[in-house]
This record gives structure tokens, sequence and C-alpha cells, in this order.
């Protein structure tokens, strides 16, 4: 981190001394969709802010959405209206942003506003200008990882217009901040000013993540998320093959849903593996699972589109219920799990050394302990939400103040 940002870190603590937190000031939070099941760490960020007071903005509520109550929400077309795909998912989207949407915006009086994912980062960018306030974009994977060549082949209005003003968004003042180091290095990669990029990891939150002792531990493997091709399911059925040649009781349990299901449930019948669908499932559901695995493992890979694993906030879930990884060293995972010390990563599509990795894991109670211990206690130190939502705060008050000397 530049020695002017950590400076102006530390006096934006001390200003913020100095706030009477029974005043809070609004800070918008913008997705574009309010909120995908898929984006708990957006909610769970935005509700941990203790000086700030989150107000959710963007173009409509989704159907079966997060529940983001007390939250005040903010957007364009009322939930469940059927212009929300036709208004929405076009250019004049823009146009009911700024008449729409800007106007409520203004009336809660933001000192800031914090968008996520590129491209949403890039379609509020004008209203960010109009309010005059600090801008924050935080990259979470796709939205750096994937190749041009593919973005400009989406369907998508809000990727489109991304890949055509990104430019703009590159030349801004905003703060870019990356969820992982890999993040950082796309970022640059894809010509984002590096001054402006700043690593920061949401973090977990730990009141919910507590490794019970009390329960007994099973022989299975949890695979926990989308079922969709660069998580990479096939390949930890392909090892699950081979560990169930020797340990037959052995059981994989799959907790997710996707466009890859069927063919995933062809090939494990094909391959005869012990092994479970649960679909997708609440997320107490996934945590009382994680407290009653043996290993946890999405080994990610790579796709010819690019898309690859940002960081993966599951994993750091998994550790904090002391459940140690198995998976490949895709993407930002090594920055979430520490090889030999809270995991074993292998090389992406080896399957063979996967499979090798879950049977030693499974076999080798002493070090499995070591693993599990070790994996608490380092999502503690580093990935507490808590202690992450601290450092983001001290980023709000740099930028606020950063933006008044202007």
């Amino acid at each position: 981190m530049p020695f002017e940002f950590r400076f102006r870190i530390f006096e934006a603590m001390l200003y913020a001394k100095e706030i009477d937190t029974m005043n809070k000031r609004n800070v918008l939070i913008y997705r574009d969709l309010l909120l995908p099941s898929s984006e708990t760490f957006v909610k769970t960020q935005a509700e941990g802010l203790k000086d700030f007071t989150p107000v959710f903005a963007g173009s409509y509520k989704i159907d079966n959405g997060l529940d983001l109550t007390p939250a005040e929400e903010l957007f364009i077309m009322p939930k469940n209206s059927i212009l929300n795909n036709r208004i929405t998912g076009t250019s004049l989207k823009k146009v009911l942003l700024k008449r729409i949407l800007l106007p409520k915006i203004k009336k809660i009086k933001p000192v800031l506003m914090h968008a996520h994912f590129g491209p949403d980062g890039t379609l509020a960018l004008p209203m960010a200008e109009a309010l005059k306030i600090p801008y924050v974009v935080t990259f979470h994977g796709y939205d750096v990882t994937t190749k041009d060549e593919h973005l400009r082949k989406s369907s998508s209005y809000n990727i489109q217009n991304y890949t055509k003003e990104i430019h703009t968004l590159q030349n801004s003042n905003a703060l870019f901040i990356a969820a992982s180091e890999f993040i950082k290095k796309k970022l640059i990669q894809k010509g984002f000013p590096e001054k402006q990029i700043l690593v920061h990891y949401i973090g977990v939150n730990l009141d919910l993540l507590k490794r019970d002792d009390t329960v007994s531990r099973e022989d299975t493997i949890l695979f926990a998320g989308r079922l969709v091709k660069n998580k990479g399911c096939e390949y930890l059925i392909k090892a699950m093959k081979m560990v169930n040649e020797q340990k037959p009781h052995a059981k994989l349990i799959i907790a997710g849903d996707g466009p890859e299901r069927h063919a995933l449930e062809e090939l494990a019948s094909q391959l005869n593996v012990n092994i479970e669908f649960l679909g997708k499932i609440p997320y107490r559901e996934v945590l009382h699972h994680m407290n009653k695995a043996k290993i946890f493992s999405v080994p990610s890979i790579e796709i010819e589109t690019g898309a690859s694993e940002g960081f993966g906030m599951v994993f750091a879930e998994a550790q904090a219920m002391g459940l140690p990884v198995a998976s490949f060293e895709t993407g930002g995972i090594p920055e979430a799990v520490s090889h030999n010390e809270t995991g074993l990563l292998c090389p992406p599509k080896d399957y063979e050394k996967l499979a090798e990795n879950i049977l030693f894991l499974l076999e080798n109670q002493q070090m499995w302990e070591e693993f599990s211990k070790a994996g608490v206690v380092r999502v503690k130190d580093r990935f507490s939400l808590h202690e992450q939502n601290k450092k983001l705060e001290e980023i709000y008050e740099s930028m606020i103040l950063q933006y008044k000397a202007r």
C-alpha cells in the first residue's frame, strides 16, 4: 500500500473518532439487481458496517432474492413489474437511473457510493459524479477474469456497456478494491491504474461459523457452490472414483445447483461414485454439512472464457468451521487456503493428485486435526468480517477526507 494512502488512513482513523456515532452517515451500496441469493457477501459486508448506515440501490428488486431489511432500498422499478427486463435490460436504463433513481439517492444524502462488480461500477459512475461524492468499486472475479471477447458476446446490457465504457471507469477518480491479490493482478492487466487499486478481503462472519467438537465427523467430502464448469466438480467426481476404490464408504456430498448438474449426475452414475446431490439448500444447512464433513473441496479451474476463482469466500467459511481443504491451486484459492497448513492444493485438473490428497486427509487423523485447528486460527487472523469491516470503514473515511481536500 502506498505511503500516502497509509497516511490518509491514519488521518481517517483520527477523524472517525471525532464523529458522533449516533448520527451515522449513509453510504450507498450499488448492485443493479437487488440482490441475488449467491451474493450474501455483499449483504453481510454492508450489514456489518458500524459507523455508516448502508442504503442499497439498483434497478429493481429480484424475485426470491436476499432479504435486505432493515436496510433502506432504492430502485427504479417496483418488484415484479412487467417492465423490469424490458426496460432495465436496454440502454434506456441509463436514462432511468438519471431521472428516477438519482433523485431518490439525493434525498438520503450519501457521503460515499460503493458499487460491486465492474459492470455495475461502470453503470453507476455517472451518478457518483453527479452526486459529487467519493466512489468505490469492488471487483470480485468474472468482471476481470473473463476475456474481453467473451464479455462482448454477453446478452446482458450491463456487461455490454462495461466493455464499451470501461475506459471511462479506468480514467475516473474511483478507488478500485480487488477482492484478492489475484484480482489486483488481473485489474492491472486490464488497464486499471495500479495506484488506485487496493486489495481488501471481504471477510466472513465468525459469529455464524463455529466448529462444534461435539459433532462426530463422517468420512464425507463436501462440495458447496454453483454447478458451473469453472467450479471443477467433474474433476472432484473423477477423484472420488479413485477414493471409493480404497474407501467405498467415503461419500461426496454436492450442495448446489446449476446448468452442469445433469451432466455431473450422469458422470457420477457412470463411475459408480458414492455421491449425493442435495441441490440448492439454505445457508444454515450448508454450515450443518460443513460441521459434519471431513474435507471441503471445490476444485475450481480456469475455463476457456478466462473465468476463474477470484478468491473463494466459501473456502474461508469452511476453514472457520474446522474443515480442511483439498482443491486446485487456481486463481485466488492459494490466498484463501494455505497449502500444507490448512489444506492441500495441487495443479488444476490433476484429479489423481486431488484423490491422493483427499485420501491422505481421510487416513491421517493427526494431520487432519492440525489442519483443522490451523484453518480456524488463520481465518480468525486474516478473514474476520468484523476486522475487515473496520479496515473498510477506514478506507471510506480516507476517501471522504481526500475528496474534501480537493
